[in-house]
């Protein structure tokens, strides 16, 4: 079989590969990280790039061209300077992260003494400490460097505990640092932590390298259990890394003086980073393997921070309920609400919570996609160019995009708001359908009826027409993709209503709505409303509170109580599989309309 070399302008890098092979599989092993939200099976269309020279030229999904000759690409065409959300509500805590940095005067050893320096060392500790001298179990690396250190600080160094362990013994007591992780399905967030004082000090993202794989947590799963489960735990765990890297540079520390890293995830994210097998999450009754809380050396999972440093990880509730949730459930405090709060992170799926102190019940539903950008045939994730917001001044028809930049797609901000205007002013009917230009009737639709047309046989409206795009190619949204944003509210606003109905509570009984994701943050609450995402009677409720698994992240790395409450937590919540209820199908199918314009107000 022949090889062939392809050539990536924009990288500068050559790469021989064997005939036949896609070149979308070119660019991964080439370590591009190309965007194939679906997995290279050619339905999303957002690999695209401009094959300059060889057998095939032009612009083409790279999934759909197999090599078969020497070829020179230009991969710039793909989305960049995608915009992360990396900031979220919190609360108060204590600083007192599992991690400590304690000073200790060590007996010296006198002639015809026979204890060892680690014993004095151990000594020393529990002097100054709450940890027993025979709890601190020996660490051989350590006890190496001891004698150079004793002597060199007149038998008064610093040490760096965890828990009952010592990780280090320095010269001086200097800052230690700490590293909270959001992975994220779409993205990943960092952020570095003072260790004394609980100050962030840096904070980083990256969009995650295994949506390569596929967009969901499905497809991932599945390609994990063809076979490819190293090379998705590889991905984000060297994206972890690169996320130190540049935390430690923004900080102009060393790696090595991070001696912890915690992070949350949805039960996939978790599975797959640790290398845990996904068979129970895709194969009934989609059970998670492990649950609890984790503390683990960070060296056995590739992880470059200190040699000695732990790895925290909190636990999931259920297969689709992962570790993102119980973050948010920290930074929220939800768990000592009085009254009836109901949490919602839209991410690729959407987890839903509801209850106060006294009981909380939660569930998944697979909302996320369509608000992801995915399965829109102009939609996009929040990158440069997405339109994000759309509204009608007059009747002129106005809409902005992250970065200012020309139109490029629309991302769910902006599919959500689009929906929104459609029905409020009279494009779109209650059961999803598009009018005809000729079944107008408001003023505002009708001034811009030329904003109807058909496109590969199928109704659109038209957001930006091809001469207001960069790509000269039009950005719209059709029939289909509206049937994709009622699957995606149907399911949530479905989810909403089965809650209530354990909890026995009224949908106007929950006093608060927090909405949690990057998605969430960005979503205009009104258009939610009126789109039926969120019962229209819970409007004035609505507290959008940003990443907030990754402000628990935070909170479980610099407060190990809280950490430790992470157990009772997930024992303490229920978990309702919606698919299993009766009453779900048609709840579903009923939610899968949108409210009539007077039902918005």
């Amino acid at each position: 079989m022949k090889n062939y070399t392809i050539t990536f302008l924009q990288e500068q890098l050559s790469i021989a590969v064997p005939e036949g092979t896609t070149l979308l599989d070119a660019e991964i092993q080439a370590g591009l990280q190309p965007d194939a939200p679906c997995g290279g099976q050619g339905s999303c269309g957002k690999c695209i790039v401009r094959i300059i020279s060889g057998p095939v030229t032009g612009i083409l999904k790279a999934c759909s061209v197999h090599i078969q000759g020497d070829m020179t690409v230009d991969t710039s065409l793909k989305a960049t300077g995608h915009s992360l959300l990396t900031k979220g509500s919190s609360r108060e805590i204590i600083v007192a992260p599992m991690i400590q940095s304690v000073d200790v005067e060590v007996e010296k050893c006198r002639i015809g003494e026979s204890d060892s320096d680690w014993d004095r060392l151990k000594t020393a500790v529990a002097a100054k400490s709450s940890v027993p001298p025979a709890s601190i179990p020996p660490n051989v690396s350590v006890a190496g460097t001891l004698y150079e250190i004793l002597k060199s600080t007149d038998y008064k160094p610093n040490v760096i505990l965890c828990h009952n362990e010592i990780l280090d013994v320095r010269r001086e007591r200097t800052p230690y640092y700490l590293a909270a992780f959001d992975i994220g399905t779409t993205s990943i967030v960092g952020y570095l932590m003072d260790g004394c004082s609980g100050e962030e000090i840096a904070v980083s993202s990256m969009l995650n390298p295994q949506s390569q794989y596929g967009a969901d947590v499905i497809m991932r799963s599945n390609y994990a259990l063809d076979g490819h489960m190293d090379q998705l735990s590889s991905a984000v765990r060297q994206a972890m890394n690169q996320i130190l890297e540049l935390l430690a540079e923004q900080a102009s520390i060393k790696i090595r003086d991070i001696y912890q890293v915690s992070f949350v995830g949805n039960t996939c994210m978790h599975h797959l980073f640790l290398g845990i097998s996904p068979g129970a999450l895709v194969h009934s009754p989609y059970n998670p393997s492990l649950s609890e809380p984790l503390i683990l050396p960070a060296r056995e999972y590739g992880i470059r921070i200190h040699p000695e440093g732990r790895l925290m990880v909190l636990p999931n509730i259920a297969g689709f309920v992962g570790a993102d949730t119980v973050g948010c459930l920290l930074a929220t405090d939800f768990s000592k609400r009085e009254y009836i709060t109901l949490m919602i992170d839209i991410g690729t799926n959407g987890e839903l919570v509801m209850g106060n102190k006294e009981r909380m019940i939660t569930c998944s539903t697979a909302a996320g996609p369509a608000f992801e950008g995915a399965k829109i045939t102009c939609g996009m994730r929040g990158a440069n160019g997405a339109i994000d917001h759309v509204t009608f001044q007059g009747e002129r028809l106005v809409y902005s995009t992250i970065g200012d930049e020309k139109p490029a797609g629309i991302c769910g901000s902006g599919l959500m708001d689009t929906v929104s205007l459609l029905l409020q002013y009279g494009f779109l009917e209650e059961s999803g359908r598009l009018y005809s230009p000729e079944e107008l009737e408001h003023p505002i639709a009708k001034a811009n009826a030329h904003r109807l047309v058909t496109i590969d046989n199928i109704s659109a409206f038209m957001l930006a027409f091809p001469e207001e795009t960069d790509r000269q190619e039009p950005v719209f949204l059709s029939q289909k993709d509206i049937r994709e944003v009622q699957l995606a509210k149907g399911a949530i606003a479905a989810g909403i209503q089965l809650l209530c109905r354990n909890l026995n509570i009224a949908v106007e009984d929950i006093r608060e709505v927090l909405i949690a994701g990057a998605f969430g943050n960005y979503m205009s609450p009104e258009s939610a409303c009126n789109i039926g995402l969120i019962p229209p009677v819970l409007r004035d409720r609505i507290t959008p509170v940003g990443n907030a698994a990754g402000e628990g992240s935070k909170i479980a790395l610099m407060n190990f109580t809280e950490f430790q409450h992470t157990r009772h937590l997930t024992s303490g919540i229920e978990f309702l599989e919606l698919a299993a209820e009766p009453e779900f199908q048609d709840t579903f199918v009923d939610e899968l309309e949108f409210p009539l314009p007077e039902e918005m107000r």
